[in-house]
């Protein structure tokens, strides 16, 4: 009987201190990290435990070569996306993976997204799980006393994710597929949307990406909807820029994408349009003439020609 209690006890306590250490009633050693970053429209987050080296040689000793490392200590290491992303030319859909990492002494690291998110350490890492492997070329860095991951948004179309340990960093490239998820929200806003402000979505559209100097093919397809869309016939609601602004800035972002595209005469030829509108509240050309240094610009189209 007293056998019997005191395996009872035994087991207890061993269950008790493993469950004490799971649900985090004990302080970790390798406290939980937690960073976030949001590229163009996609939202990246990590969760990790960061340890430290302590003076202990990490790779090849600590973190063996070759074998599923959790990226991290503790619970194996959580990256989520809020949007399907691209990496080496792989989409990774949208959601929450772990992230491990296979270590080698020479040539690139292997980076690991399993659909399994909720596990501890990669104990019981099942390859069956995983969503996608790249490999990564390490790189040497100074000391880095505590592990630690960073995401920077290079654009709104690429950010990298890097962990730096030890000596060495892996940097991870992903791209937001930004102009995807931009063209879906321009659409199903301006779908969504009565005549006037979808022919107003699709310029502010138009002039976001011509801001940035990027796709400027879609830029020209979102002016030339948004002209299709103006009706001067309609009834104009007063709460909205008037519609003598409204119609000199369409000219004049037409003027600059035809400008971009080294159309210089067209070019010339919508922003006379703009400056010839009169009347109304507010017109463009007199409201944005020195911000936009429109005469400069169109001396400038004019010597081009």
């Amino acid at each position: 009987m007293k056998s019997i209690l005191l395996t009872l006890v035994t087991l207890f306590i061993s269950f008790s201190a493993i469950a004490q250490y799971k649900i985090g009633i004990l302080p970790r050693t390798s406290p939980d990290k937690g960073i976030y970053e949001q590229i163009g429209y996609t939202g990246v987050e990590i969760t990790y435990g960061a340890p430290k080296t302590k003076g202990r040689a990490i790779w090849g000793n600590i973190v063996p070569y070759d074998e599923v490392w959790r990226a991290g200590a503790n619970d194996a290491t959580r990256i989520e996306f809020t949007e399907d992303v691209e990496i080496e030319g792989n989409i990774l859909p949208r959601g929450i993976y772990s992230l491990f990492i296979i270590p080698h002494e020479t040539g690139a690291w292997t980076v690991i997204f399993n659909a399994d998110y909720n596990q501890w350490g990669a104990f019981n890492y099942d390859e069956y799980q995983d969503v996608l492997r790249v490999e990564v070329k390490p790189k040497k860095i100074p000391l880095q006393e505590k592990l630690t991951y960073t995401i920077d948004g290079l654009s709104y179309d690429e950010g990298v994710i890097s962990m730096r340990w030890s000596d060495v960093q892996i940097d991870v490239i992903i791209n937001t597929k930004y102009l995807e998820i931009l063209q879906r929200e321009i659409e199903v806003s301006a779908s969504n949307s009565d005549q006037e402000i979808a022919s107003v979505i699709y310029l502010q559209g138009a002039e976001y990406l011509l801001r940035r100097n990027q796709y400027l093919d879609v830029a020209s397809d979102w002016i030339d909807k948004s002209q299709e869309l103006y009706d001067p016939r309609s009834e104009w609601n007063p709460q909205y820029y008037p519609r003598e602004y409204i119609l000199g800035h369409m000219h004049w972002t037409k003027a600059k994408i035809l400008a971009a595209n080294n159309d210089y005469e067209l070019a010339l030829a919508y922003a006379n349009k703009m400056k010839m509108i009169k009347g109304g509240k507010i017109n463009y050309y007199e409201e944005e003439r020195e911000f936009e240094k429109i005469d400069a610009q169109m001396a400038k189209w004019e010597g081009r020609q």
